[in-house]
C-alpha cells in the first residue's frame, strides 16, 4: 500500500474515532489502518455501556463529517486502484513487447547466416546483395522497436530491452572484426558501414565497393567475423535465463499475481470497500 495513502487513511479514521478532539484512542499510538478500526470499534463499544466522546462524535452529532471523510477515503481508493490497474496492464504490455523483441532478435541472427557463409568466390552483386538483405532486416527490427524506447514510451530505461539492443550495434561496429582477425582495418566501418543518429544501419557503396576491390579475402572475412558475432549475441541474448528471458519472467509472474489477487484488491479498494470495511467492524 502507498505509504501516502496508508497515512492519511489512519489520520482521517484517527478523526472520526476521537470525535473531533485532540485526545483519545484514535491519536498518536495508531500504527496501522487495522488499529484504527479497532479503535472505531472500542470507542463505540464505550457508548453502548454509557460511554461518551468517540463513539457520538463517529455516529451522532458529527455523522455529516463522517460522511464527508468516508467520501475522500473512497476517492483515494479509486486513484489508488486506477494506479494500481494501470501499472499492471502496463506490466503485461512490457512482457508482450520484450516477448516480441526476443523473436525478432533470435530472426535477425538468423538473418546473419548469410553473410557468415558468403566466400570470396562470390560475385560482387552476390555479396553486396547479401549485406544490403540483412541491413534492411536489421533496419526494419530497429523501426519496430524503436518508438519503445523513446522518452517516457513503454520501455525507457528498460535495461534488458537496452542490453540487447546495444549488443546487436556494437557487434556490427566492433572494429575487433578487422585487421586483428584477418578482415580489413577497423572492420566493417572502414566498408562504408554506419550508423544514422536514430540508429538506421547504413551502407556508402562507393566505399563498399572500394575495400572489396583492394581486398577481397579481407573484406569477405570482414563480413564473416561481423556476421558470426552478430549470431552469437543473439542467441545469448534469447537464451532461457539470461536477462531478457527473466525480465519477461518476471513480468508474466506479475500479472499472474495480480489475476489471482485481483478479488482481494477489490475488496481491499474497490467501490464502498471503505466503508463497508468500517461499518463491518462497528457493528
Amino acid at each position: 500500500m502507498n505509504i501516502d495513502l496508508a497515512a492519511f487513511r489512519l489520520n482521517a479514521l484517527s478523526t472520526l474515532t476521537t470525535g473531533g478532539t485532540t485526545t483519545g484512542q484514535g491519536g498518536a499510538g495508531n500504527t496501522d489502518f487495522l488499529n484504527a478500526l479497532m479503535n472505531a470499534q472500542g470507542a463505540l463499544s464505550a457508548s453502548l455501556t454509557g460511554g461518551s466522546g468517540a463513539a457520538t462524535g463517529l455516529l451522532g452529532s458529527d455523522s455529516s463529517r463522517m460522511a464527508s471523510v468516508l467520501s475522500q477515503l473512497e476517492a483515494s481508493n479509486t486513484a489508488f486502484l486506477k494506479r494500481y490497474n494501470a501499472r499492471v496492464e502496463e506490466i503485461g504490455d512490457e512482457a508482450t513487447v520484450l516477448n516480441q523483441l526476443r523473436t525478432r532478435v533470435g530472426e535477425l541472427g538468423n538473418a546473419s547466416e548469410g553473410l557468415a557463409q558468403l566466400t570470396a568466390t562470390a560475385g560482387d552483386e552476390e555479396i553486396k546483395a547479401t549485406l544490403k538483405d540483412f541491413i534492411t532486416r536489421y533496419n526494419a527490427w530497429d523501426s519496430e522497436f524503436d518508438p519503445y524506447f523513446e522518452q517516457g514510451a513503454l520501455l525507457d530505461d528498460n535495461q534488458a530491452g537496452e542490453v540487447a539492443r546495444f549488443s546487436l550495434r556494437r557487434e556490427v561496429g566492433s572494429i575487433f572484426h578487422g585487421a586483428g582477425n584477418g578482415g580489413i582495418a577497423l572492420g566493417l566501418t572502414d566498408m562504408g558501414v554506419s550508423f544514422t543518429p536514430d540508429g538506421q544501419m547504413v551502407l556508402d557503396e562507393a566505399a563498399f565497393d572500394a575495400a572489396l576491390a583492394s581486398s577481397r579475402d579481407a573484406a569477405v572475412r570482414t563480413l564473416n567475423n561481423a556476421a558470426n558475432a552478430f549470431g552469437e549475441a543473439a542467441e545469448m541474448l534469447v537464451s532461457d535465463g539470461h536477462l531478457l528471458d527473466r525480465r519477461i519472467d518476471n513480468a508474466e509472474r506479475a500479472v499472474s499475481w495480480a489475476a489471482d489477487k485481483q478479488d482481494e484488491v477489490q475488496a481491499e479498494f474497490g467501490p464502498g470497500a471503505i466503508t463497508a470495511r468500517l461499518r463491518g467492524s462497528l457493528y
